[in-house]
């Protein structure tokens, strides 16, 4: 059964786009095995007709949350760091603030986490994931050439880079500027 692509109407009240908000929420809560249809209808304050009105199943939602997931973090790279300045060492700096920046940037990496340990177990989380680490890697090793290293040391330095980055963001260090001062300098001094 295909999921249904008719514009929203009076009987759907929700868009995709709000299961897939509530699936994150669960997900980040409890992890891939908490992303049920019944609980979310439940928190949506709908019935299971409304999910079926826009995916298929489960698998449907799990392949639309995968899919805005990489939206996301591609938007994150493009817009949030690349459009807000053009230096490099200015860029690693903005990114290895983001972890701590926002209650929105600690739900993010609630989400990131869920979807990394559910990428252990599912082939298709583990592409996506594998995607993004790559984009990830390809754009710091581009700003640390960019900052005049030679192709291979700017590739052992951006796979630093993420990981002190991820660390970060998993540990939630509330934004204790010691930490983040020191991995700013460890990670983008000469």
């Amino acid at each position: 059964m295909a999921p249904r692509t008719a514009a929203k109407n009076a009987s759907s009240p929700l868009d995709a786009e709000a299961w897939i908000e509530a699936a994150f929420d669960a997900l980040a809560a409890g992890g891939i095995e908490a992303v049920r249809v019944d609980p979310l209808a439940k928190r949506l304050g709908v019935t299971r007709g409304s999910f079926y009105w826009h995916f298929a199943d489960r698998a449907a939602l799990h392949t639309g949350m995968l899919k805005e997931w990489r939206k996301r973090q591609s938007y994150q790279i493009g817009s949030r760091i690349e459009g807000k300045t053009s230096a490099p060492d200015e860029r690693l700096k903005r990114t290895l603030a983001l972890p701590n920046s926002s209650p929105r940037a600690k739900r993010a990496a609630a989400i990131e986490l869920a979807i990394r340990l559910w990428a252990r177990r599912d082939p298709e989380a583990a592409k996506a994931v594998k995607h993004i680490d790559r984009v990830r890697l390809d754009y710091y090793a581009k700003l640390y050439g960019d900052m005049e290293l030679a192709p291979a040391a700017a590739r052992r330095q951006a796979f630093m880079f993420y990981a002190a980055l991820m660390a970060q963001a998993f540990i939630f260090t509330d934004g204790e500027t010691d930490v983040s001062d020191e991995l700013e300098k460890m990670l983008l001094s000469d």
